[in-house]
């Protein structure tokens, strides 16, 4: 019987990443503020309910509402 592997803790140093980039299709890398390494564009997140807001033009979060700073 194969030994089981144990799950990695993410470090300090480990990049996590959520969605794609709607400008690029790469990865977004999420540190202390989500970015798109390609287009060095930075991305924000809804303050009500923290949905990645990826459209620059954004004013409003398109989930609940809430008001985009």
């Amino acid at each position: 019987m194969p030994a089981k592997r144990k799950p990695e803790k993410p470090g300090k140093n480990v990049k996590r990443t959520c969605c794609v980039c709607p400008y690029c299709d790469v990865e977004i890398i999420e540190e202390p503020a989500p970015f798109c390494k390609i287009c060095s564009v930075e991305f924000v997140r809804c303050p009500e309910c923290g949905m990645l807001i990826t459209e620059r033009t954004a004013i409003v979060c398109s989930r609940c509402g809430g008001e985009i700073k």
